[in-house]
């Protein structure tokens, strides 16, 4: 029986033993249905785990050889078989290898013996050498891969054409087709096997720049990649949206796991590349303004969330009042005391240090003028006409204002900003006491609503919203930024 080539065996620990996994090649992963197969080892540890994987290596090996030929074999059963075998002793029959080479009645009971069959194996599938003076050659990839078939530009034709076989929407095969048609123009039709990491950071640089709807300007025609970038770059072109570039590296990301999964390398060139954080495209400094130019809700809003831990509901019913000094210190009282306010438990009722960011960024100075144009509520243009919130409308406007973005991943709303807080600072080292006071979790053994603002731990409080690391510059309040209309006086009013 021949084998096509021997599976590597991967160890995986897990907490209930130690594991091993083997990769389906690719001619066979429409017959298997998986890219992998995993088996335990059953209480097999050190040299004789190895051993004993190997033997599952070469097991499998005549398994795949099977399956070519048609023939019908249960893979975890001949697995689970080579195991049991393999803590025994292991006698193979005959190994027939690609060039001929036969191996009959192999006896491998000890690491020795597995490490000399190894090394026979090695030197048998060797080629011989042309002539003495041939350069030793160097294996770039995990395969031979033929030339021509190497290519960018014929893998990425195969991964198109698994994608409209995959059924995928014909916009997400558009996508990928507009997104690998840029990379080979901007990193070239290369082998495959010899992309890196270099390559994806130029292809980042560069893509940054491609115009839109270039490849339908006339002026552009007999243009390549390369030159019609360096041409918006002379322009002095503004770079594309963060989200727009966000897909592309989705995209790159997806066929990179391809040409993985077809053994082209094994660690992907995307690894070690940092990419954009959601809140760097959420609060985009020229997107962001935008945005919120004509309501004071668009603006604070997500500042005060990021920088609280408040739920939405919880700082869209803030009245003027609400924002005091306890004890010297600066903060949100979120509470139920006004129209329209509501608390979700007893926990929530808590004082909030203002963080230095936003004090920093004019909050202050936002209150005073909402004060002085004799308004109550700080954010007037959000309503409550059904009852449930003045949190509704806010929620709605941002998660449109998100997805327009490019964020769109599940639980990446404006609950986003309250478990970034309490991860960031559990992270950080703060007590789960104090970050409970803070984002109004529950607390063990209850807190009295009469004792909330609770002073003794007030510092505790201000030192551990000091060690809070959101990653993004906040934009800076104007005095008077916002213009007020007629109806938003004192009443639970809104059209925003």
């Amino acid at each position: 029986m021949g084998i096509a080539f021997m599976p590597k065996p991967l160890f995986l620990h897990r907490p209930a033993g130690l594991y091993v996994r083997f990769r389906v090649p690719a001619d066979l992963l429409g017959v298997v249905g998986s890219r992998f197969l995993v088996r335990p080892l059953k209480m097999v540890k050190g040299d004789h785990a190895r051993l004993v994987a190997e033997t599952m290596a070469v097991a499998l090996s005549q398994a795949f050889g099977s399956l070519r030929k048609g023939e019908g074999v249960d893979l975890k059963k001949a697995l689970d078989a080579a195991r049991i075998a393999g803590r025994r002793d292991l006698t193979l029959g005959e190994v027939s290898l690609p060039n001929g080479v036969t191996f009959r009645n192999v006896q491998i009971d000890t690491p020795e013996d597995q490490r000399q069959f190894r090394e026979l194996v090695r030197e048998a599938t060797q080629p011989a050498p042309v002539a003495e003076t041939s350069p030793v050659p160097v294996a770039s990839a995990p395969k031979t891969i033929p030339k021509k078939e190497g290519l960018l530009s014929h893998q990425i034709s195969v991964h198109l054409g698994d994608l409209e076989r995959a059924k995928r929407e014909k916009k997400t095969v558009l996508g990928s087709r507009h997104t690998l048609r840029l990379f080979v123009g901007i990193v070239g039709d290369k082998q495959a096997s010899a992309l890196n990491a270099d390559d994806c950071r130029l292809f980042f640089d560069e893509v940054a720049f491609w115009p839109r709807n270039a490849s339908k300007q006339v002026e552009n025609a007999g243009l390549s990649v390369r030159q019609i970038i360096a041409k918006a770059k002379t322009a002095g072109g503004e770079p594309q949206a963060a989200h727009t570039l966000s897909k592309h590296r989705q995209r790159l990301s997806v066929f990179i796991n391809f040409l993985m999964d077809n053994d082209h390398f094994q660690k992907s060139p995307l690894k070690g590349i940092a990419k954009a954080s959601k809140f760097d495209a959420i609060f985009e400094p020229v997107a962001f303004a935008q945005w919120s130019a004509k309501y004071p809700h668009r603006f604070w809003a997500p500042l005060i969330g990021l920088f609280s831990g408040a739920r939405i509901t919880e700082v869209c019913q803030l009245y003027v009042d609400d924002i005091a000094t306890e004890h010297g210190v600066p903060g949100f009282h979120i509470r139920k005391s006004k129209p329209g306010q509501k608390l979700k438990n007893k926990s929530s009722l808590r004082f909030i240090p203002i963080a230095q960011p936003l004090l920093d960024a004019g909050f202050m100075a936002f209150v005073e003028d909402m004060k002085s144009a004799g308004q109550e509520r700080l954010f007037p243009h959000l309503p409550n006409h059904d009852g449930n919130g003045f949190g509704r409308q806010m929620s709605r406007q941002f998660s449109t204002y998100i997805k327009g973005r490019g964020v769109s991943d599940s639980g990446m709303g404006f609950h986003a900003f309250r478990h970034t807080m309490a991860t960031r600072l559990d992270r950080a080292g703060v007590g789960h006491g104090t970050i409970a006071r803070i984002t109004g979790h529950g607390l063990s053994g209850g807190v009295l609503p009469k004792f909330y603002i609770d002073a003794p731990s007030l510092p505790e409080r201000v030192m551990a919203l000091s060690k809070f690391e959101a990653g993004v510059a906040l934009p800076a309040y104007r005095s008077g930024q916002f213009s007020l209309p007629a109806w938003a006086s004192n009443k639970n009013k809104g059209t925003a």
